[in-house]
C-alpha cells in the first residue's frame, strides 16, 4: 500500500473510533444495557485508559518490563470484574471529570510566576518573537482555557450527582467535544478581531507544532526558540 492510502485508512479508523466511541459509552450506560449488557459498559469505559497504556508500554524502552505490568493490571480488572459491571458508570465519569480537570491544571500552571503560558509557546512556536499586545493576549487565552476545562469538569460533576445518568451521558458523550470545538471557534474570531494584523494561524497549528519540536520531548531543553 502507498503512503498516502496507508495515512487515509488512519484518518478514517481514527473517525470511525471517534464516533462509535461516544454511540457505546451513551448505549451502555444510559439504555437497557446498563443492566442487561454490563460488560459491555465495562469493556468501553476502561478502554481508553488500556488503549493509552499498551501504547506507552510498547513505546517505552522498557518494553518488556511494561508489558508484564500491563499483564497484571489485566488479571487483577479481571479479579474485580464483577465490582466493575456495578460501578463503571463512575469509571466513565471519573474519566471525563478528570481529564478536564487535568486539562486544566495543565494549561493553569503555566500562569504561575516566572513560567511561560502555554498559549503564549504555542504561539511562539508558530510566529516566533511575539508583540507585547499578542504576548498579553496569548496569555488571557490560556486563562481563558483554564475556565473553559474547568466549566466542563465542573457540569460533569453536577450533572453526574445531581441530574440522571442520562443527562450527563449525553453531555459527556455529544456536547463535551462540540464545545471544545466551538471554544476554538469563538478564540479564533476573538484573535481576528484583537490581533488583526497577525498571521491567520490557529492555537490548533501551535498544539501540532509544539509536539513536533525538542521542546516537548522529555528532557529536552525549555528553550523553544
Amino acid at each position: 500500500m502507498t503512503p498516502t492510502l496507508v495515512r487515509a485508512i488512519r484518518w478514517v479508523a481514527i473517525a470511525a473510533g471517534a464516533i462509535a466511541y461516544p454511540v457505546l459509552a451513551h448505549y451502555s450506560t444510559a439504555t437497557s444495557a446498563a443492566t442487561t449488557f454490563p460488560s459491555l459498559g465495562v469493556a468501553v469505559s476502561l478502554a481508553p485508559a488500556l488503549a493509552i497504556l499498551l501504547w506507552l508500554s510498547w513505546r517505552s524502552p522498557m518494553r518488556r518490563t511494561m508489558l508484564l505490568v500491563c499483564a497484571a493490571a489485566g488479571v487483577s480488572l479481571w479479579g474485580f470484574w464483577d465490582a466493575l459491571e456495578r460501578n463503571f458508570s463512575w469509571v466513565y465519569f471519573l474519566q471525563h471529570a478528570g481529564t478536564y480537570a487535568m486539562l486544566a491544571a495543565g494549561f493553569g500552571v503555566t500562569l504561575s510566576r516566572g513560567r511561560q503560558p502555554l498559549c503564549t509557546r504555542f504561539a511562539e512556536i508558530v510566529h516566533g518573537s511575539l508583540s507585547p499586545e499578542e504576548a498579553r493576549y496569548s496569555r488571557q487565552v490560556t486563562l481563558a482555557w483554564v475556565l473553559f476545562f474547568l466549566a466542563i469538569s465542573s457540569v460533569s460533576c453536577v450533572l453526574f450527582f445531581f441530574a440522571s445518568i442520562e443527562a450527563w451521558s449525553v453531555f459527556a458523550n455529544f456536547l463535551s467535544f462540540p464545545l471544545v470545538l466551538l471554544m476554538f471557534a469563538v478564540e479564533y474570531g476573538v484573535r481576528r478581531r484583537k490581533l488583526p494584523h497577525q498571521e491567520n494561524h490557529s492555537i490548533m497549528d501551535g498544539v501540532l507544532a509544539y509536539w513536533k519540536t525538542p521542546a516537548a520531548r522529555p528532557g529536552a531543553s525549555p528553550d523553544i526558540r
